[in-house]
């Protein structure tokens, strides 16, 4: 008897370590430390689609379709929402989501095979850091003004979207955020299935009310709010670089959700049903609002449209979107980073370093609320990167790789991995970056508007996009293999 029990005891305790063991191996993986098998991801198409859709639909594609209505009318603005958003999208979606899905590898990771494992830190603080901290901090602030606007409605007084209440808002906004992000994907997972069908609907109900006032045929036939030159051409070109960035915009995110989804369709396709889907209807939305108003500011032009009821309804679920799309974004950030970081990095906790990212967009939120007012310049500065990037990813896994990646190499020691290249940077890749950066801006300059005039035929992005994945394809051919770098067949 006394062996038996200390048997039985003893397959008790085995079991539970094994199960100990497994929970934090799914843990590490879900966490980026490891591939992510298909067993352990959570999202099939439609939960797929509903995570981009709560991705998308932000305070950010009524900002968009509001910017995009003072180059041109609404007629040429909606061309140009849905050109300029699934090419972009497109391009960004095949860069990053195949090799997720296909591999559940993090994608940072994956751009040790593009950059070096060096070289992915620098594009990670490029990307992600210096990008994702901006989003958080103005994503923030749209949800701040949003409260501060629900307050000014029903308490009768005019809003103060750099007050106070805005502030305590958005700094109320990014803890949430963190707290939600803390419990890791599932609960980000549950908060998309309930959040993003209940804005897809409004979004709806918003386009309806807005019908109500004007014809649709009245709608198109009105002029651009303020068109900064006297050539249309180039005021829809303009409008269509806007569009294309929103799409691009997507670079740093969408290859870590994907890599919770079963496989390489359901990673690719509900990019083009949620996130390219979702953006478009909010951009039309805030389009034709900012057009009927005279204001791209939707906490502004909701309550004139739907009521004070309905729009205090409105701005809630405008509020809360907002918090769907920084979970999203802080979840993939930190999978990144913990990554590309050093082994002192990744010793933090998993709260501890979601808390200490949010510190800067805090401090951005308290001390410079100003920066929500360069919303539109910030999206098209991006695109001069991500284009790039996404040239490069495109580049380097479908023609030079075949689909295909070591994951042993991958995710083993790289000092004297494969993909070290040159002292863990790929001189190729990141010049290709640079070209890319390079021509983006001598085609087209986001802080001035001064364009060449191949922008009015070939828009800034898909020269840079273009330009950056042919220097990468051309100088691996020539150079890469022959040092054996890269692991390249």
């Amino acid at each position: 008897p006394d062996m038996t029990d200390h048997v039985t005891h003893g397959g008790f305790a085995a079991a539970e370590t094994e199960r100990a063991e497994a929970e934090q191996n799914r843990a590490a993986a879900e966490r980026g430390d490891a591939p992510l098998l298909p067993s352990e991801r959570l999202w099939g198409f439609w939960e797929f689609t509903y995570a981009n859709s709560a991705l998308a639909i932000a305070t950010w594609a009524f900002l968009i379709g509001g910017s995009v209505g003072l180059f041109v009318g609404p007629k040429e603005g909606i061309a140009a929402i849905i050109i300029g958003n699934i090419v972009g999208v497109m391009l960004t979606a095949l860069a990053t989501t195949p090799l997720s899905g296909r591999y559940g590898i993090e994608q940072f990771v994956a751009l040790r095979s593009q950059f070096g494992y060096n070289g992915s830190r620098v594009v990670y603080v490029l990307a992600v850091v210096i990008l994702t901290m901006g989003w958080l901090a103005v994503l923030a602030m749209m949800f701040g003004r949003s409260i501060d606007g629900l307050a000014a409605l029903s308490a009768g007084e005019a809003a103060n979207p750099t007050g106070i209440k805005m502030i305590v808002a958005a700094v109320g906004a990014i803890l949430v955020t963190w707290f939600i992000v803390a419990k890791g994907p599932t609960s980000i997972k549950f908060f998309n299935m309930v959040v993003s069908p209940a804005l897809v609907i409004l979004m709806i109900v918003m386009l309806y009310l807005i019908l109500q006032q004007r014809s649709f045929s009245e709608l198109l036939a009105m002029p651009a709010l303020a068109p900064p030159f006297e050539d249309n051409t180039l005021n829809f070109i303009i409008a269509v670089e806007v569009n294309l960035a929103a799409g691009f915009s997507w670079w740093p995110y969408i290859g870590n959700l994907a890599r919770l989804t079963k496989n390489e369709r359901t990673a690719f396709w509900p990019n083009i049903v949620g996130i390219f889907g979702a953006a478009a209807l909010g951009e039309i939305v805030g389009l034709l609002a900012a057009v009927a108003l005279g204001d791209s500011d939707p906490t502004i032009w909701m309550t004139k449209i739907a009521g004070p009821v309905i729009g205090i309804i409105a701005l809630l679920f405008v509020a809360f979107a907002n918090m769907t799309s920084m979970a999203n974004i802080l979840y993939t950030s930190i999978v990144g980073l913990r990554q590309v970081g050093t082994a002192s990095i990744r010793a933090i906790s998993w709260g501890a370093i979601l808390f200490l990212f949010c510190v800067i967009p805090l401090g951005l939120v308290v001390f410079y609320p100003q920066m929500y007012d360069g919303f539109f310049i910030f999206l098209v500065w991006t695109s001069a990167l991500n284009s790039a990037l996404a040239g490069i990813g495109i580049a380097d896994y479908f023609f030079l790789r075949g689909q295909k990646l070591d994951m042993r190499s991958l995710h083993g020691p790289q000092e004297n991995g494969p993909y070290r290249f040159w002292g863990g940077f790929n001189p190729i890749g990141l010049f290709a970056l640079a070209v890319g950066f390079v021509v983006y801006v001598l085609v087209f300059n986001p802080q001035t508007l001064a364009s060449l005039p191949a922008f009015k035929y070939l828009t800034a992005s898909v020269p840079s996009c273009l330009a950056a994945g042919a220097v990468h394809y051309v100088l691996t051919r020539l150079f890469a293999r022959g040092r054996g770098w890269g692991l390249y067949p």
